[in-house]
């Protein structure tokens, strides 16, 4: 099987998890409108990926295998995070304020210094969410061999490690749509536990990068 192949048929298994991933949120989601419920399946979706390509790197480590700067399976599922996170963005915009774009970042209150509690967290929760969305579309345009090539690796690594940024401004997001949605416990506790993974991978990842780190200092060289 060719590498095209491959990729491919990884592409068709990633969105059939994409689709089965949506299915399940937009039936935990109720009698909701058709957007509201396709806003809130892409998000849970992209969340899903991103988590779990934060999660390929320190799996390497923990297994004490080569960590390479990209991989296609990474890639392939960060791809899938990107796309799902700007598609719920653009559904997200068009839930709530009649679709008015401005009253989701400038509402009229908020103008006026009266915004309630509730108002300015609605508008930072947008405002966190359009930058992760920008953020995800600059790691979809850097998705390529060409690009790895053209920026360098130095460079290129720069750029990706921003899906650290995302995945806290995604947090902070979620977190504010949980509490002014009133979500269900059971989308409650999904979000709540895919953030606790990727947190676990990470502090797994780095004390095993550490530990690798000072064994090859204690490691005493070779006699010449």
């Amino acid at each position: 099987m060719s590498h095209s192949q491959r990729r491919f048929i990884r592409h068709l298994m990633i969105a059939a998890a994409a689709i089965a991933i949506s299915a399940a949120i937009w039936m935990l989601r109720g009698s909701r409108s058709a957007v509201e419920n396709a806003s809130t399946a892409t998000a849970y979706a992209g969340i899903a990926f991103l988590a779990l390509s934060l999660a390929l790197g320190p799996r390497n480590l923990l297994r004490s295998r080569p960590n390479p700067v990209s991989t296609d399976l990474r890639r392939d599922i960060g791809i899938w995070a990107g796309s799902m996170g700007v598609l719920h963005t653009i559904l997200g915009l068009q839930v709530h304020m009649g679709g008015s774009l401005r009253r989701y970042f400038l509402p009229s209150a908020a103008a006026e210094g009266e915004a309630s509690a509730a108002t300015l967290a609605f508008v930072a929760a947008n405002y966190m969410g359009l930058v992760a969305a920008l953020l995800l579309v600059i790691l979809l345009a850097i998705s390529s061999d060409v690009a790895l090539r053209a920026l360098g690796v130095p460079a290129w690594k720069r750029i990706q490690r921003s899906n650290y940024f995302i995945i806290a401004l995604v947090a902070v997001h979620g977190v504010f749509y949980q509490l002014l949605e009133k979500r269900r416990p059971e989308l409650v506790m999904l979000f709540g536990a895919m953030l606790a993974a990727v947190l676990v991978f990470q502090v797994a990842g780095v004390r095993r990068r550490r530990q690798m780190a000072g064994s090859r200092v204690a490691t005493p060289a070779s006699p010449e």
